[in-house]
């Protein structure tokens, strides 16, 4: 979904979350600009696992943000 999007628009709607910082960077940049997970764990000076935690982190809380929205408008 994110690849399809514009970059600043996927960026916003990543943004729109409120997720912390350095989750939210993971998946801009491995998701959205298309960086590999290695590249991005040498950016950040943290394992590749730690890059991967992140991402599944957010990807869960988008993921409930999402359900909670839909059960609100429902």
């Amino acid at each position: 979904m994110l690849k399809c999007m514009a970059p600043k628009r996927a960026i916003a709607w990543i943004q729109s979350f409120e997720l912390p910082q350095e989750e939210a960077q993971c998946i801009a940049e491995c998701d959205v600009r298309g960086r590999s997970c290695v590249e991005q764990a040498f950016r950040m000076n943290v394992s590749v696992d730690g890059v991967k935690r992140r991402r599944r982190t957010a990807y869960k809380k988008m993921a409930d943000g999402l359900r909670a929205e839909k059960r609100h408008t429902e």
